[in-house]
């Protein structure tokens, strides 16, 4: 049953080689959530890979994005009703005036307004802003994975009452910030993602090997042995699934 792989949150589309990373995917049976940054992005890929069991492609807009090309807000309407997942969207705070951080945050609310009740699977981008992205989720009905955390540690016991995920990196292993918030995440929370290609090791080729380094970083942590802690974060990606 958990003789799989998975990756919460990856940028296949932005390798040159598609076919060659879906090619793998596949062939390492590795669930794989494939985000997009734009809808018109997403729309390209519509029905393209129904068919491959282990591949989903997200619907999303990234909030750096969401000023150049607000006119796609239409777009992401209009093609809400065609997957249940939804990523990458949120707010990046960082290296933002106040006027794009409120053109933000009123793109995002939107795309939660198009999706709550609607048994969606969204995966969150929170830099710097996740107090916004917390008062906006506050209604929300679906699920949610909030990717790449950086943000406080009080934010992360509201988003655990709330019973929302959060999908780690390997690259967070590599700094004390992330460290310290991994070890506040109960195992029970805990999605892992590549981020790829954004992060270390990934930016030539895709791989799934940053899966076996975070098991058993997170398996020193709780001081269990790593089959445990694989199958209870396997089990938390079918619960975030079903």
């Amino acid at each position: 049953m958990f003789d799989y792989k998975m990756d919460a949150h990856m940028h296949f589309d932005l390798y040159n080689d598609r076919q060659a990373v879906i090619d793998y995917i596949t062939a390492q049976k590795s669930y794989t959530i494939a985000v997009t940054n734009l809808p018109d992005i997403y729309k390209r890929y519509i029905g393209k890979y129904d068919n491959n069991p282990y591949l989903r492609i997200a619907l999303g807009f990234h909030p750096e994005l969401c000023t150049k090309y607000a006119n796609q807000l239409s777009l992401f309407k209009a093609l809400c009703d065609t997957t249940r997942y939804i990523g990458e969207i949120g707010l990046d705070y960082s290296n933002t005036s106040d006027h794009d951080k409120q053109f933000q945050k009123r793109i995002f609310d939107s795309i939660l307004n198009y999706c709550t009740g609607n048994n969606k699977i969204l995966s969150i981008h929170s830099r710097k802003a996740e107090t916004d992205i917390l008062s906006s989720l506050k209604d929300f009905e679906g699920k949610v994975i909030l990717h790449w955390y950086t943000g406080s540690l009080s934010n992360i016991d509201i988003s655990i009452d709330r019973g929302y995920y959060f999908s780690i990196n390997h690259q967070m292993i590599k700094s004390k910030t992330g460290k310290k918030i991994i070890a506040q995440i109960p195992v029970n929370r805990i999605l892992l993602e590549s981020d790829a290609p954004f992060t270390a090791g990934m930016q030539e080729k895709y791989s799934t090997n940053f899966t076996d380094y975070i098991y058993t970083y997170i398996s020193s942590i709780y001081n269990q042995d790593t089959d445990t802690v694989k199958k209870r974060i396997k089990a938390n990606f079918m619960e975030i699934l079903t």
